[in-house]
């Protein structure tokens, strides 16, 4: 699985943030593999349909676009805060601590 993530906006946005990261999970280690295929699979990022918002973005709210191909599909979405669903949250975060690590912040 590889997901491609992707942080825009924010009242302090920083270019480097911006900057788009891939994480191929089957570079990691197993245990991280199965984290994220888990909370990919919690967010229903296949399964659900995410078009429809719960609730207006703040102003200078934060969008994350994600890209996630399994080998067997496709799919990308961008969520914007506030983030109302806690599976699609618990899987930001986790993304954000990939991409920060992959950005040699951590």
């Amino acid at each position: 699985m590889r997901i491609d993530f992707r942080m825009d906006g924010g009242i302090a946005a920083f270019p480097g943030l911006a900057k788009p990261v891939s994480i191929d999970c089957e570079a990691l280690p197993p245990a991280d593999t199965a984290r994220l295929r888990t909370l990919v699979q919690r967010a229903g990022i296949f399964s659900k349909s995410h078009g429809k918002k719960s609730a207006p973005p703040a102003p200078d709210a934060r969008a994350y676009t994600i890209a996630v191909d399994d080998g067997g599909q496709c799919r990308t979405l961008t969520v914007t805060e506030p983030i109302t669903d806690d599976a699609l949250r618990d899987l930001i975060a986790e993304l954000r601590a990939h991409a920060d690590a992959l950005r040699g912040r951590r």
